[in-house]
């Protein structure tokens, strides 16, 4: 699922809906967040990605993290946010790889 723009309290609630019920509805064991196009990570969207993941987990999924630039990672790392069971990587290609190497077995990476 990438995401672009600004992410706000309304698209947010949108955002975890969509991810629910595409899990829901594809049985899908890992949902990709791609934060290329966000503009801005402040703790208000940190806090949208852990309840997200967290919503995920219910469900038996995991959420991978993807496009994270270097200052979004250091905004990351400033706001201590408590990431949990996200896996994170820097390109949408390598959230995909995960993902189909977490999908085809426990011993994945």
């Amino acid at each position: 699922m990438p995401l672009v723009g600004i992410v706000d309290a309304q698209r947010a609630d949108q955002v975890l809906s969509t991810l629910l019920d595409g899990l829901s509805r594809t049985q899908a064991s890992v949902a990709i967040l791609d934060v290329t196009g966000v503009s801005l990570i402040d703790s208000h969207v940190a806090s949208v990605l852990v309840h997200a993941a967290k919503a995920v987990a219910l469900l038996g999924a995991r959420v991978v993290l993807t496009g994270l630039r270097p200052e979004v990672a250091r905004t990351l790392v400033k706001l201590d946010v408590p990431w949990g069971n996200i896996v994170m990587r820097g390109t949408l290609q390598s959230g995909i790889a995960y993902a189909t190497s977490a999908e085809r077995g426990p011993s994945a990476p």
